[in-house]
């Protein structure tokens, strides 16, 4: 049964890499209650209608979260089922790739024990290593740059990216294009010098500063956080967190944007502040037992890293980071400060594209927040690679799956394997994304940074990655 006809002729028609998508897509669904409960949420899901979604939640998963699905369906446009790879009678999981993009996950459905017309739970996880059938043909250099290109175009009309793109191998950049406005009202274009708020990837910054105090002996991985902030206010969580669970997002320290922050939004500007707001608050689960993606926990860190550093964790990454690498253009003063230098974010609402500056913090953080630019970002891959700011012994750690999902480092996402291993990080929130990936084996360098919402910039970067040429580099004979 051909579930997404329609969308998959699009993809044909745009990039003819996935030879075996509509084979793929002819996906042969189990006779179980669900599988077909799988079958028919993914068919709910992928129209995008609001009325069909609510009939299903109604008749079977009365917890589903009816808008949160909607903004799913927006960002994905959807979902693919590519093949089924468990089935019981309770509980299935299916391979699926975004329409809109490269995407690959898995979906589990569970039913209720007690009625098996009733969904218990849905999870969605991407995978960290796509099974090689489902991945598209590599292309030359010439042909894969081409292709995306046309993608960053394609997208760029629809109004769901405007941006920066930037492809390097060997430290050489090979690609290096600029798109769309930076400032709508003025048309103020983007340029190879325009910086653009970063999200998370600033997580990479916080992971790298903390390794290096773990390399000087200032900091050990397995030692409880109240080693290092002994006045936190939760005792119990900081006599059993660690550093690497934090660094690992399984200390469940759990978020930091909720209503208790929006309402305090302008007032909390530094990480002491975030501690003085979420400092009482319990782990959501027992340190190390579960992985689930914290930014309160990368605020501990920045925390941490002042309080033994004896710097602000801003003059800390500034001269042990961005100074080494050369990065002229990163980093994280107060909005006030830097908003007009920088490019403005535009999130989608109802009355069209309008501005971000309303949801943005006082100033970014160990977390995420702050801005460079993808020659910056270029800069600082490129002095990883070469030792420059950790030893190769200690990236390499970094850049090894330290979870149970095998999709995180410290402070890296992972993924692909062999000569096709990548490490990096996404970010992303309303009215700004970018990614970041780093090929070790082949030296090549991939980064997109966007003004506008998610996930533009790292499905072009995926788009990229997953086509271009792989080709180690020809090591130099000594003399």
């Amino acid at each position: 049964m051909h579930l997404f006809n329609k969308k998959i002729s699009l993809l044909a028609l745009f990039c003819a890499a996935f030879a075996s998508a509509t084979t793929l897509a002819d996906v042969s669904w189990p006779k179980t209650p669900a599988a077909q409960l799988a079958k028919q949420r993914l068919q709910a899901f992928n129209t995008g209608d609001a009325a069909k979604l609510q009939a299903f939640k109604t008749a079977h998963e009365p917890d589903m979260q009816l808008e949160r699905e909607l903004a799913f369906r927006q960002m994905t446009g959807g979902f693919e089922a590519l093949r089924v790879t468990q089935d019981d009678a309770g509980q299935v999981t299916v391979i699926i790739r975004e329409h809109d993009g490269d995407r690959v996950g898995s979906m589990t459905l569970q039913l209720d024990d007690k009625d098996s017309k009733r969904v218990k739970s849905v999870s969605l996880k991407p995978m960290a290593i796509v099974p090689a059938d489902l991945m598209p043909t590599r292309l030359s250099e010439q042909d894969a740059q081409q292709r995306l290109q046309r993608k960053a175009q394609k997208l760029l009309a629809e109004e769901q990216f405007a941006g920066n793109l930037l492809v390097a191998r060997g430290g050489n950049i090979r690609l290096q294009q600029h798109f769309g406005d930076a400032r709508r009202d003025t048309a103020q274009k983007h340029t190879a010098n325009t910086q653009f708020r970063l999200g998370s990837m600033y997580k990479m910054f916080t992971a790298i500063a903390v390794l290096q105090l773990v390399e000087r002996g200032q900091l050990q991985l397995d030692a409880p956080l109240i080693t290092y902030l002994s006045d936190y206010p939760n005792t119990t969580l900081a006599k059993h967190t660690t550093l690497r669970h934090l660094l690992t997002h399984t200390g469940g320290t759990g978020d930091i944007f909720t209503d208790e922050y929006q309402q305090q939004r302008l007032n909390t500007r530094e990480h002491a502040d975030y501690i003085r707001l979420f400092g009482q608050r319990a782990s959501e689960f027992i340190p190390g037992s579960r992985e689930a993606y914290s930014n309160y926990g990368y605020v501990l860190l920045g925390r941490v890293i002042e309080r033994v550093s004896g710097q602000s964790y801003h003059t800390y990454v500034h001269d042990h980071i961005f100074k080494p690498a050369g990065m002229r253009a990163t980093g994280a003063e107060p909005e006030e400060q830097v908003r007009t230098q920088l490019s403005v974010g535009y999130m989608h609402s109802e009355k069209g594209l309008v501005n971000n500056q309303d949801t943005l913090p006082w100033r970014g953080t160990a977390a995420g927040g702050g801005y460079s630019t993808t020659g910056d970002l270029q800069l600082f891959a490129q002095a990883l690679l070469s030792g420059k700011l950790i030893s190769a012994q200690t990236l390499a750690a970094a850049t090894r799956s330290q979870t149970p999902s095998g999709l995180y480092g410290y402070g890296f996402q992972l993924g692909g394997e062999g000569i096709a291993r990548h490490f990096g990080h996404a970010g992303g929130a309303e009215g700004m994304n970018g990614a970041l990936r780093i090929y070790p084996a082949t030296g090549d360098v991939v980064i997109a940074l966007s003004n506008m919402d998610p996930p533009a910039a790292e499905s072009l970067v995926e788009y990229y990655g997953n086509r271009m040429p792989l080709v180690t580099p020809v090591a130099t004979k000594s003399q």
